[in-house]
């Protein structure tokens, strides 16, 4: 058994690595948070276009990034392993990932941007949300190259670095969104698809100026790309691009479910589970952090430092959520104020919906945290069809049900949701357990 006191020498590390991952993402997320809050004030066509049309691109861009992921996940293990010499490769290696990945992926995106009246929302919903869609979707070139050149740095312990970008990231979007959504400073009002140029902008401030900052090490483009780093990358970073997927993917689909039932209903999903998201950020945060310490042990062949590392941040982030879900519960009409829907009858909705959110909040955050561990011990495709089954298999059916033949509506969807994320946070947290016990395979 991995004594109390080897946990508690392990977290200190894990948090001294993790606290900037941590806020970083948060940063991260209040970008979608402020784009939201911003596009409330434009009233709730544009709210309702920013939960369809931010939701859908979201699917692509959330599997890119897990894809990418695997730049850290294989630096950590090889720095445990002592190996020192494969920092350039892996680092060119996976920004050509990232560049060939975000492009395809943004095309694709873009070309699939007449289907969205298919979609059932409503006439005007579909109309304001296409524009939105089509400048989100090359907003995805510079935001996956940004996010391998951040999860390289961060498995070097420079996670400050990256923190300091996200940070001018969100200064920047925040400034550009009052600008160019609202007509500022001689800007033509460009409305919701303001929001998406300045995403793509404040995308591409980050990446230039991480990339530039001194610290990055050597790329070595003279010695060129070869297969078997690409395989090694790919190996994880698919079934991890996959179990992003499978999760984000049921949060998409759900506004486009919501809408079924009407704009207001789709308009409080989405101010709901934003606010959701925001806490979201520091248990993946977290698990970054974690995973790349658990890479290190898994490297160095170290099973109880890896349990240890994986035992205090599992504790840590579900603790962290619950605290937050309280919050939750306890703030939801200040919360509500800030999205401007405050005393209408998408307010009242959100605010049974933000019920849902504390409920599921400790189960995300040891679902997540447990799916970079096993990433990081080479089980990413087991922790991807575990995914696949509580969010396709458990959560779209039963929200179906609920929400419709049982007349519960958006409630019954939250329902099913909340009901997965749990079934989830078991399956994965459990086998990390399992694979690093005393005595397990694969760790002489």
């Amino acid at each position: 058994m991995t004594s109390l006191r080897r946990v508690r020498e392990e977290l200190g590390p894990t948090l001294r690595l993790s606290v900037p991952i941590m806020l970083g993402m948060l940063g991260y997320g209040l970008m979608f948070i402020t784009d939201v809050a911003m596009a409330g004030r434009l009233g709730e066509t544009a709210l309702a276009a920013s939960a369809l049309a931010g939701n859908l691109n979201y699917i692509p861009y959330v599997f890119g990034i897990g894809v990418v992921g695997a730049v850290s996940v294989y630096q950590s293990q090889d720095n445990g392993a002592g190996i020192a010499d494969s920092s350039p490769a892996i680092l060119r290696h996976g920004m050509a990932l990232a560049l060939v990945l975000s492009l395809a992926l943004a095309a694709l995106t873009h070309l699939l941007a007449p289907l969205i009246p298919l979609l059932g929302s409503a006439p005007e919903v579909a109309a304001e949300a296409r524009g939105y869609y089509v400048i989100m979707a090359w907003a995805m070139v510079p935001g996956l190259l940004f996010h391998a050149l951040r999860g390289h740095r961060d498995s070097q312990h420079q996670p400050w670095v990256s923190l300091a970008w996200l940070s001018a990231g969100l200064a920047a979007n925040v400034l550009l969104n009052w600008v160019m959504m609202y007509g500022n400073w001689g800007c033509p009002a460009l409305g919701l698809d303001g929001a998406a140029w300045a995403t793509l902008l404040s995308r591409v401030l980050m990446l230039a100026g991480l990339w530039l900052t001194p610290g990055r090490g050597e790329v070595r483009l003279a010695d060129g790309l070869s297969r078997p780093v690409f395989r090694r990358l790919l190996a994880t970073g698919v079934p991890a691009g996959l179990h992003s997927l499978s999760e984000v993917g049921i949060f998409a689909v759900v506004p486009v479910m919501a809408g079924w039932i009407s704009p207001a209903a789709q308009a409080a999903h989405q101010v709901a589970v934003s606010t959701a998201s925001a806490a979201f950020m520091l248990p993946l945060g977290l698990g970054i952090g974690a995973g790349i310490r658990a890479g290190e042990a898994r490297g160095a062949g170290d099973r109880e430092a890896a349990r240890a590392i994986g035992l205090g941040a599992l504790a840590l982030g579900g603790a962290c959520l619950a605290s937050y879900a309280l919050l939750l519960v306890a703030l939801r009409e200040p919360l509500l104020g800030v999205y401007g829907v405050a005393g209408t009858p998408t307010g009242e909705l959100a605010a049974s919906l933000l019920v849902f959110a504390a409920l599921w909040a400790p189960f995300d955050a040891l679902q997540v945290v447990a799916a970079h561990l096993l990433r990081a011990i080479n089980l990413a495709a087991w922790a991807s069809v575990a995914a696949a089954l509580a969010y396709w298999g458990i959560a779209l059916p039963l929200a179906l049900v609920l929400a419709f033949p049982m007349g519960q509506g958006a409630v019954g969807i939250w329902i099913g949701l909340a009901l997965s994320l749990g079934f989830a946070a078991l399956a994965l947290a459990g086998k990390f357990l399992r694979a690093t016990r005393p005595g397990a395979k694969g760790w002489d």
